[in-house]
C-alpha cells in the first residue's frame, strides 16, 4: 500500500529552502529524514506547482513564487510600513508571547523583533518564518496548508495550533477598511484572524493610511476588538468622521 502524501513536510521543505536560499537534494533528504526517492517525489510536486526550481542536484525557490503579489505588497509604501513597525515594536513587553499574522507590515515588524531574545514570536506566515530563521528569540510557526498568494498558513492545522497557544499580544494586518472595521480579500484567512483575536489578550491593528482607499470584501473584526491602531501619521478629520468607531481605540 502506498504511503500517504505528507503535505506538512512539503510545506516545511518550501520554508527550509526559503531560509537557506539554495540547497542540495541530499541535504533536504537528510534534514527531513526521508529517502532520496521520497524527496525527489516531493520536489517533483513542488516544482510542478512553481514553488521550487531544481537543476543539477540544487534546489532553489522558484522566481514565480517570490515574484507574486506578496512581494509587490512588501515593496509598496515600504517607508510607511517600516515606521509603523518601529512604533509597534515599542508596545511589546519583556517575556511577551507575540503573534504576527501574515502581512507585509507585520513582516517589517518581524525583522525589527529578530534581535530580541526576551520574547516568543508565533506566526502563521511562511515568509516571516523564513526571515526569522536566525533570530535571537524563540520562533513558533503554526504550519498548515500554505496559501501561495499570501505565503500564509490556513486550514484545520493552523486553527489547531492557534487554539493551543497563549498569546499576550497580537499584531494583525488588513487589505482595506469597511466603515466598522478592517477587511481582507481572502475568505480562507478570515477565520484565522478571528481565532487570533479571540486568543490574544491584546490585539493591535497595523495598517498604513493607503488602506483607507481600499474596501476589501470580508470584514474580519470591528475596530473595538483592538486596543490600538498603529499607522504612519495622524489621521485627518474626514478619515475619523468616515471611520467613526476608530475613535474608540488608541491611535498611534
Amino acid at each position: 500500500m502506498a504511503k500517504p502524501i505528507n503535505l506538512e513536510r512539503r510545506n516545511q521543505i518550501v520554508q527550509y529552502v526559503l531560509a537557506k536560499g539554495s540547497v542540495t537534494v541530499s541535504e533536504l533528504a537528510k534534514n527531513f529524514d526521508v529517502s532520496m526517492v521520497t524527496m525527489r517525489k516531493d520536489l517533483d510536486y513542488l516544482t510542478s506547482n512553481n514553488l521550487l526550481e531544481k537543476g543539477h542536484g540544487i534546489v532553489n525557490i522558484a522566481k514565480s513564487y517570490t515574484e507574486n503579489s506578496f512581494s509587490l505588497k512588501e515593496e509598496k509604501n515600504l517607508k510607511a510600513k517600516t515606521l509603523i513597525a518601529k512604533k509597534a515594536a515599542g508596545l511589546i513587553r519583556e517575556n511577551n508571547v507575540v503573534f504576527l499574522d501574515s502581512g507585509s507590515t507585520t513582516l517589517q515588524l518581524a525583522k525589527i523583533l529578530s534581535v530580541r531574545d526576551d520574547i516568543i514570536i508565533v506566526s502563521n506566515s511562511a515568509i516571516i518564518g523564513a526571515n526569522l530563521y536566525n533570530a535571537s528569540c524563540q520562533i513558533l510557526i503554526t504550519g498548515g496548508e500554505l496559501r501561495k498568494k499570501s505565503l500564509s498558513y490556513v486550514g484545520p492545522w493552523t486553527h489547531m495550533a492557534i487554539e493551543q497557544i497563549k498569546i499576550d499580544i497580537a499584531f494583525l494586518s488588513c487589505s482595506g477598511f469597511q466603515e466598522k472595521g478592517p477587511s481582507i480579500d481572502s475568505f480562507r484567512e478570515l477565520s484565522i484572524k478571528q481565532d487570533i483575536i479571540k486568543k490574544a489578550d491584546t490585539n493591535i491593528l497595523l495598517a498604513d493610511t493607503s488602506k483607507f482607499q481600499r474596501r476589501s470584501l470580508y470584514r474580519y473584526a470591528d475596530f473595538y476588538n483592538f486596543s490600538a491602531f498603529v499607522t504612519e501619521r495622524a489621521l485627518h478629520d474626514e478619515e475619523l468622521e468616515k471611520y467613526a468607531d476608530l475613535k474608540s481605540i488608541t491611535i498611534c
